[in-house]
């Protein structure tokens, strides 16, 4: 070292460093040591200062919870505003990987960024100062320990990811706030159970759904009555919840927290994890995963909504149900209605008649194009016909139950097993054929009748038909061993129907919950599609074939 060198690093260790400690913990990429907690790091880096009185402690900077694969902390960001104007010119860690475990940044601030502004930069534990560096050996250790450090967190982001991932797919909770109706599991911090009051609310907006309020007009009532918004009621409970959504001192409920609450169906004990990742450990931009990769895993916690509700309202939120001006919800068959001959969406018009005014449904395709016939039906007319239709359905499906409740188990069970068995006996003739076409492609090669690269194409097609049909066959099975222990296939569905046996009027919820549609044509027949027809059938079926199993030989149902 020549004189004049000496004299510069003489001169910069006798000046006085105005230095700012940085303390960074993260349990995402691994530091979950004692010695790495934010106390450990404070009191380490303030018994340095107490040993070297030339350096004077201006202040701690402390990002608790933030990852060192980014320095877009921001404690970090302050501490970096505050060296541009001036006021600290020393910045001192615990070690290395308390500063950053990003390779290339660590490196760019270290080498370049923090000798450009003058900043005297010390990590304790691995014996660096860049005012006594070593440019030999420092040039080949620091960059090292930086790889080491970025290696270490990539490795750990691998870990934390995989074992998320296996929690989601065994159907665990991992979210860090229960959604708004739910609580964690005191218990089980993985599992979800309902929060009553949050739960009535949202069994009310589904309810108020049905019966066709708008989701703005819901948002409303929830307001007038002073029910909080659930960014709020989270914080009620204690919670520390914060979102970027949230601008006023106090949230409301608006349509879009309504919409988002009404398309969950968490709410019927179905989680749906995984729907959006990262590309990797270092760009914390999130992205949309293909939904066929999102994790989603029923029954794993107990439903605020029944499964038939959650159902109907999904339709409803397809339909095009706007709103009467002056009505807060919708017509009775808003978004139902169709026309029977050319299929278009049957829609309201008013005809003025002197004093009074009649409705009609007219087809949307003869209004607009001239397309269709030039049809109509009175809506007073309409509701009469579907009216004492629903009546009738409802009469005549509670009187089938009737008689399943008279027919013996087990002929319900043989006629419903032999169902099912005929489809499993072609499923497993299915099985057969791709497991003889599996083992002949291989001779099939070895003949040349077929080049590899067709072998490998159809032994691929092949592998998977067999593969779906093994699944099917498992699916039929399982189904009959239900059967068996039930007596006869699911009848939750009836169960719809008995709600309105005593119907005297109809209402938006008795029509969006029993019927799928509604077909005017033109010689004014109404038609009425009902939703579970094919259950309803079916079970037309099985009673017959239960009856017929039942008569003696030789005899024959007129």
């Amino acid at each position: 070292m020549n004189q004049s060198e000496y004299n510069s690093v003489h001169s910069k260790a006798s000046k006085v460093w105005n230095a700012c400690g940085y303390l960074r913990l993260s349990h995402e990429d691994g530091d979950k040591e004692e010695s790495n907690s934010i106390t450990g790091q404070k009191n380490l880096i303030r018994d340095y200062f107490n040993h070297h009185p030339e350096i004077v402690e201006c202040g701690m900077k402390v990002d608790d919870g933030f990852s060192g694969s980014s320095f877009e902390r921001p404690a970090f960001q302050e501490m970096m505003a505050d060296v541009k104007a001036g006021k600290i010119n020393c910045i001192v860690v615990k070690d290395l990987s308390r500063f950053g475990r990003n390779y290339l940044d660590a490196g760019e601030y270290i080498e370049r960024i923090f000798p450009f502004l003058g900043i005297r930069f010390i990590a304790i534990n691995d014996n660096y100062d860049s005012l006594h560096r070593n440019n030999q050996s420092d040039e080949f250790v620091i960059p090292f320990k930086n790889l080491i450090n970025e290696a270490y967190c990539r490795d750990t982001s691998v870990k934390i990811r995989s074992q998320l991932e296996i929690k989601r797919r065994r159907g665990d909770f991992i979210g860090s706030f229960a959604v708004y109706g739910y609580l964690k599991d005191p218990e089980n911090k993985n599992h979800l159970v309902i929060d009553e009051f949050a739960a009535d609310v949202v069994r009310d907006i589904f309810r108020w759904k049905i019966e066709g309020i708008s989701a703005g007009d819901i948002a409303d009532r929830l307001n007038r009555d002073g029910i909080l918004a659930p960014l709020d009621y989270k914080k009620s409970q204690g919670l520390h919840f914060a979102t970027p959504f949230g601008i006023n001192a106090r949230s409301s409920w608006n349509a879009t927290t309504i919409l988002r609450i009404l398309k969950n169906p968490v709410y019927t004990g179905v989680l749906e994890q995984g729907k959006n990742t990262t590309p990797s450990y270092k760009v914390k931009r999130r992205i949309e995963k293909p939904r066929e990769e999102w994790n989603v895993v029923k029954g794993m916690h107990e439903a605020v909504i029944d499964q038939h509700d959650f159902e109907v309202v999904q339709k409803v939120l397809s339909m095009d149900t706007r709103t009467s001006p002056g009505n807060d919800a919708v017509e009775l068959f808003s978004g139902m209605v169709y026309c029977g001959e050319c299929g278009a969406a049957m829609v309201r018009k008013t005809v003025p008649s002197g004093k009074k005014k009649y409705i009609y449904y007219v087809c949307a395709a003869h209004k607009n194009e001239k397309t269709c016939y030039a049809h109509s039906l009175r809506d007073s007319i309409l509701e009469e016909i579907v009216l004492e239709s629903v009546k009738r359905q409802v009469q005549n499906v509670l009187g089938m139950e009737k008689i399943l409740e008279l027919t013996e188990t087990a002929i319900l069970q043989q006629a419903g097993v032999k169902k099912h068995q005929g489809r499993l006996d072609k499923k497993n003739e299915e099985i057969g054929r791709y497991q003889r076409l599996l083992c002949s492609l291989y001779e099939n090669l070895t003949e040349g009748v077929i080049d590899r690269e067709e072998y490998r194409g159809l032994k691929t097609n092949y592998t998977a038909l067999l593969s779906e049909a093994e699944r099917q066959a498992e699916a039929i099975r399982t189904e009959i061993g239900r059967i068996m222990e039930s007596g006869v296939e699911g009848k939750s569905w009836i169960d719809q129907f008995r709600k309105y046996q005593n119907l005297t009027m109809l209402d938006r919820a008795v029509v969006v919950s029993l019927i799928e549609r509604i077909l005017i044509y033109k010689d004014k027949q109404v038609e009425i599609v009902y939703n579970w027809q094919d259950e309803y059938q079916w079970l037309t079926g099985l009673l017959l074939q239960a009856q017929n199993m039942a008569l003696p030989s030789g005899t024959g149902v007129m």
